[in-house]
């Protein structure tokens, strides 16, 4: 029975996807094994280093459904090494005349590293399809809202307008970024192993690095004549470019949960299934489950990335203490930051937007959102810092007697008399103060559409 949320049956896909799931399934994995034992034989009876019938027997063979499972099942009960019972039994299935060839030249390692490798090539491809997806979503919100005003916030205070369409850009830049990367580690940074023992490939001498460059172009995996059994590098850089994209998909899940609180009510994630309850003793509530499911997937990533680095740190030329907490951790890392990405796809392609109360919140403050307007406006006239010290002053007097700012300044004999009507517009109507943030999204929505025009070409 499943002991893990990841494999749960009842409470399916809380925490993964079937899609995930099927990648990192253990049959999945020993098909991945398989298919390099099959590629092995098959290069090495192209060169002649084994038989040719032993090679092709090999490669008809090497399939899960042709082995004796429960004989697999069994062997590990006693086997402590991790691909020998796979391949017992594959010897078997091919027989005495044959089997003796299967993994020859190979060790324990170049099976598991190199089916690591096509695990998260899959995985990879998965994710960065998700993502083009979410991307596709926050294009729409960005060219949607592309002048829609909001408050801007820092420190969690109410700071200066900006538009929701400008922080959508934000979050698209972002995005467009982890693409870009996710692109370039599944194309710099997936190689195959095959070293032998201590990888030196001794078992099959001049032959090996033939066999070697043969075997990952049959696998579609890089090819490097070093063995990499402990310099973990490109597994360590795989993990951290899906967990820097998990990350920031958690601080826009997070944007939209601290949003979409009922004092704010500005975003809300989509709704479920009509008729899905989100709490069992409060009818009313719609709470923000995905957005939070990001997050705290989020955060198990982040946590599992330190193992991932820990990893690293290998002893002399094969360190299984190492390889095997990598093997703990990276399907994890991979299944929770694709099952984020679909959260989120559906979040931002659902995401319920509510201009009026951005406006509504923007205007708590009345006009003293537009003291920065107002700050500027004076120090042409009576220098920046005179300025910054009298709009200071004015405001604390305008929040504590919840009086306006503009009306405190008219009123001030000094000032009253240097600020016109023009100055003032901005500061009745402190929506208007979003500078530059419609050119942002304009020339973040072009210089995305070029990337994904390149992508398809």
């Amino acid at each position: 029975m499943a002991v893990h949320p990841i494999d749960f049956e009842l409470q399916a896909d809380a925490y993964s996807t079937p899609e995930l799931r099927a990648i990192f399934d253990e049959r999945a994995r020993l098909s991945h094994w398989l298919r390099f034992e099959a590629a092995l034989a098959e290069t090495q009876g192209e060169l002649g280093v084994i038989p040719q019938a032993s090679a092709a027997c090999i490669v008809e063979t090497a399939a899960v459904e042709r082995l004796d499972l429960d004989a697999i099942r069994k062997g590990y009960q006693i086997s402590r090494n991790s691909v020998i019972p796979v391949l017992k039994a594959l010897r078997i299935a091919c027989g005495s005349e044959h089997g003796e060839f299967v993994h020859h030249g190979a060790t324990t390692q170049d099976v598991v590293d190199t089916g690591l490798m096509l695990e998260l090539r899959d995985a990879l491809a998965v994710v960065t399809r998700d993502l083009r997806s979410v991307e596709t979503g926050l294009l729409a919100l960005a060219e949607r809202h592309r002048a829609t005003p909001m408050i801007g916030r820092s420190h969690g205070q109410q700071a200066i307008p900006i538009t929701f369409g400008m922080k959508a850009a934000i979050w698209l830049a972002e995005i467009r970024r982890h693409i870009e990367r996710l692109k370039r580690v599944a194309s710099d940074a997936l190689f195959g192993q095959f070293g032998g023992a201590v990888g030196t490939l001794a078992a099959l001498a001049e032959r090996g690095p033939q066999v070697k460059q043969r075997l990952m172009s049959k696998l579609g995996l890089n090819h490097s004549l070093q063995p990499w059994h402990t310099a973990r590098d490109n597994v360590a850089e795989i993990c951290s470019v899906l967990t820097m994209a998990t990350v920031s998909q958690a601080k826009i899940a997070n944007e939209v949960f601290e949003l979409g609180r009922t004092e704010f009510g500005e975003l809300r994630e989509p709704g479920g299934i009509p008729g899905a309850m989100s709490s069992s003793t409060m009818p009313h509530k719609r709470n923000p489950v995905l957005c939070q499911r990001i997050v705290v997937l989020a955060s198990h990533v982040r946590s599992l990335l330190s193992v991932v680095m820990e990893a690293m740190l290998q002893q002399n030329e094969r360190d299984p203490r190492a390889l095997w907490s990598e093997w703990l951790a990276v399907p994890q890392i991979a299944v929770y930051a694709g099952t984020a990405t679909t959260y989120l796809d559906q979040v931002v392609n659902g995401l319920e937007v509510f201009p009026e109360d951005m406006l509504r919140n923007l205007n708590l403050h009345g006009d003293l959102v537009a003291s920065e307007w107002l700050m500027f406006r004076l120090a042409g006239k009576i220098g920046k810092v005179k300025a910054q010290k009298v709009l200071h002053r004015a405001g604390e007097v305008a929040a504590e007697k919840r009086l306006s700012l503009v009306e405190i300044l008219r009123a001030d004999s000094e000032i009253g008399s240097v600020l016109n009507d023009d100055d003032l517009t901005v500061a009745l109507q402190p929506e208007l103060y979003s500078g530059m943030a419609a050119s942002i999204v304009d020339v973040t929505l072009g210089a995305v559409r070029s990337a994904r025009a390149t992508e398809s070409a």
